[in-house]
């Protein structure tokens, strides 16, 4: 039995979706918060407590210019100059750091920390860091895993959005006896982010990400090289390779900063992935030489409707739209504005297809049918073409 074909684990707890008033949650569970990383994910956080109208502390630590952006943004209330002022007082303490990062503060966290505060990463990798928790001794707060399945190609506190989380997920995987009540703070805390959060054991979390997250960027990365070899023989190669080949490879132009130390981690998951999937692929060239093609496309069009369906919290599955778009600046931004005139709120937006200097198809997920039916004769009013996603 190759290791994609292992037995699952049991099914991810999906917390209650039922919230009381958020301010008041606010209120009971965290009054100060360390933001150790204000980037991307820190200062999503920040940005997004703020709006909701946090009065509760929170405090950032990272580098000094990242700190004056994000005190400027209203991501954090102040900066810290060391780790141990972050902490201070701190009931949860966020590490949006690199894997790197995290894995050599950690302990240092752990021992520093206020007494029963919640600590929690945010990176791709759990069982590394799960054992390196376990096995720091003195520890004075919990460690419990966290990964938010949302992001950017974007780095930076410069891309920092308040609703970078919206019906997101956000895996966790507390220790064994990690106290009922902590973890069930840090649950609501996420639902108030806009996230919903899912439950599981450390090694399902890197067994799932390594084929879910880690796979694609590795394909990433072997088809632009392979291309990049072709090209040598074929430069025009370089030049056509647009489209649909810049979509699946958008991954390989991350900085190896981003991906280096959480593959790493996850090597070995990773591996058994990679040998699998080179099982198959080798299953699907031999349909591919036979003319067999199809039996792969039915079973991956099925698949891939069922993945288009499968959304967080209460999405309707019928409400999402693509859009034909001209290459225009400001484009994305006049849709949203059109849709927000007439009360459409988007739940999520972005590019499926496109094509330099020739515009492409957009992806618009909205609220409900209904929404979805507004949104076509409002976009068809005003020029461009619209229609339900398959």
């Amino acid at each position: 039995m190759n290791s994609m074909e292992r037995t699952p684990a049991n099914d991810a707890e999906i917390a209650d979706l039922t919230l009381p008033d958020p301010l008041e949650l606010l209120h009971h569970d965290f009054r100060k918060i360390a933001l150790l990383g204000v980037g991307l994910i820190g200062g999503s956080i920040g940005l997004k407590l703020k709006a909701m109208g946090f009065t509760g502390s929170i405090v950032g630590y990272d580098k000094q210019d990242v700190l004056e952006e994000a005190l400027m943004r209203g991501a954090i209330d102040h900066g810290a100059g060391d780790i141990a002022e972050a902490l201070t007082g701190a009931e949860l303490v966020v590490l949006a750091m690199d894997l790197s990062q995290v894995e050599q503060i950690l302990p240092t966290v752990l021992r520093t920390c206020s007494p029963d505060s919640v600590i929690m990463d945010t990176t791709g990798a759990k069982a590394m860091l799960m054992n390196l928790a376990q096995d720091t001794s003195g520890a004075r707060g919990v460690f419990i895993g966290g990964h938010p399945l949302a992001g950017s190609h974007r780095q930076g506190i410069a891309n920092a959005n308040p609703d970078l989380f919206a019906s997101a997920y956000w895996l966790l995987t507390p220790p064994e006896g990690v106290p009922d009540e902590r973890l069930g703070a840090l649950k609501w805390w996420i639902r108030m982010l806009g996230a919903f959060p899912i439950i599981l054991d450390a090694e399902s979390h890197d067994r799932i990400t390594a084929a879910t997250t880690h796979m694609p960027l590795v394909f990433a990365l072997a088809l632009t090289d392979w291309l990049a070899v072709v090209s040598r023989e074929v430069p025009l190669a370089q030049k056509l390779a647009t489209g649909h080949f810049q979509t699946m490879t958008a991954l390989s132009a991350l900085p190896a900063s981003a991906w280096e130390s959480v593959l790493a981690a996850n090597l070995s998951e990773t591996k058994q992935a990679l040998d699998s999937f080179c099982s198959h692929f080798e299953e699907i060239r031999k349909l591919f030489e036979a003319g067999k093609l199809d039996e792969v496309w039915q079973r991956a069009y099925s698949f891939q409707r069922k993945l288009a369906r499968e959304r967080p919290g209460d999405w309707d599955s019928q409400s999402e739209l693509t859009v034909i778009v001209p290459d225009r600046p400001g484009t994305l931004a006049r849709i949203a504005g059109l849709l927000a005139e007439h009360n459409i709120n988007i739940r999520d937006i972005g590019m499926l297809h496109s094509r330099e200097r020739h515009g492409g198809v957009l992806r618009v997920s909205l609220e409900s049918q209904s929404d979805a039916r507004s949104a076509i004769q409002i976009l068809k009013q005003h020029g461009y073409t619209a229609m339900l996603r398959d």
